[in-house]
């Protein structure tokens, strides 16, 4: 990678000088994504609709790990799939790589990996990334250690010989990656990344994410996974009902609105709960967990050496800071997803 001011060149001896030409455009903009009133609306029949994406602006900068969540009918798949150039806007607008929605000149520069993707079930990983290569023109024998280089980053090239058929869900996701990866695109959509696998292989997942932003790509992130997004995400965005409920950096939404402690415990009697409660300046319960807030750090310390002393189970001392997951329950509310969001067309 060549680095010129804030311009990125990717140069590989292998790729046509149209391949740089397009790359050269796609490093001189700023913003990866960005949509204006984005709205698509469904006929469902029956002189009815549904609004799969209301108004939704959003940018995404170029070189981060930009965030998708929601719960289930929020919008995402929609979102997804106009990005994708698969279905069109109602109204709106919205660009990709610098080129409006559809366009085959972004298409040829991006990734995309669904949630639970289906593949050709008698052939192996290297002849499926072979096949997709096929697609991009790619072949020879830099196209060959690239895929070797790619399912060793998955964790697949020891299990090369392996039919598809004979995959593991994990195994699936993991090819899946790979396959996303082939093009060496400059953009990649995830769907549920590490859906399917075991902490040790969602782990392997997420670090592969990070080094991606380290490379310079940029990667738009969609899961309801929240604790897996929050430590790697650097901005988020929220939708219910396929409106934008909240955005920003993950800093940003975690930040609390005071400068206090809190105190996490579990097992806690009566009579150590009523002392805890009038040390503190809140006290709420999250299912069998118990959470003190402090104003104080010397409080909230003295009051973890209390419970301890009480026999509870401390579980963490630290700043008030919240969870992704506070923050999505908090913004998205009484939301729900049932008949009425259909709508008289």
């Amino acid at each position: 990678m060549k680095s010129t001011g804030n311009r990125r060149y990717l140069l590989r001896a292998d790729q046509p000088s149209t391949r740089l030409q397009c790359v050269r455009e796609v490093a001189d903009i700023a913003l990866a994504i960005q949509t204006k009133n984005l709205t698509k609306v469904y006929n469902v029949g029956w002189g009815k609709t549904a609004v799969g994406i209301d108004d939704l602006s959003l940018e995404v900068e170029e070189g981060q790990i930009f965030g998708l969540v929601g719960p289930n009918g929020s919008g995402k798949t929609t979102t997804l799939k106009l990005l994708l150039g698969l279905i069109f806007p109602t109204s709106g607008s919205a660009e990709v790589l610098g080129y409006p929605l559809g366009s085959p000149a972004y298409k040829a520069r991006i990734g995309y990996l669904p949630e639970g993707p289906y593949f050709y079930e008698h052939l192996n990983a290297p002849e499926l990334l072979r096949m997709y290569g096929t697609l991009f023109g790619l072949g020879g024998a830099a196209f060959e250690s690239r895929i070797q280089e790619l399912l060793e980053l998955v964790d697949m090239w020891d299990r090369r010989d392996a039919r598809v058929a004979n995959y593991s869900r994990g195994m699936r996701q993991r090819v899946g990656v790979a396959q996303a990866l082939i093009n060496d695109p400059d953009l990649l959509f995830f769907d549920e990344p590490t859906s399917g696998l075991d902490p040790i292989g969602g782990k392997d997942i997420r670090e592969v994410i990070l080094e991606l932003r380290d490379r310079g790509k940029t990667v738009f992130l969609c899961s309801h996974l929240l604790k897996e997004m929050e430590p790697i995400c650097d901005n988020i965005v929220i939708l219910a009902r396929g409106k934008l409920i909240t955005s920003g950096s993950v800093e940003e939404l975690l930040s609390s609105d005071t400068s206090g402690y809190r105190v996490e415990a579990r097992e806690i009697n009566e009579a150590t709960l009523a002392d805890l409660t009038a040390r503190a300046k809140q006290v709420i319960w999250l299912d069998d967990t118990c959470r003190a807030v402090f104003d104080e750090r010397a409080k909230a310390f003295d009051a973890a050496a209390m419970l301890e002393d009480a026999g509870a189970h401390l579980l963490t001392v630290g700043p008030d800071r919240r969870t992704l997951e506070e923050v999505f329950i908090e913004a998205v509310g009484e939301e729900t997803n049932d008949a009425s969001d259909l709508q008289s067309g």
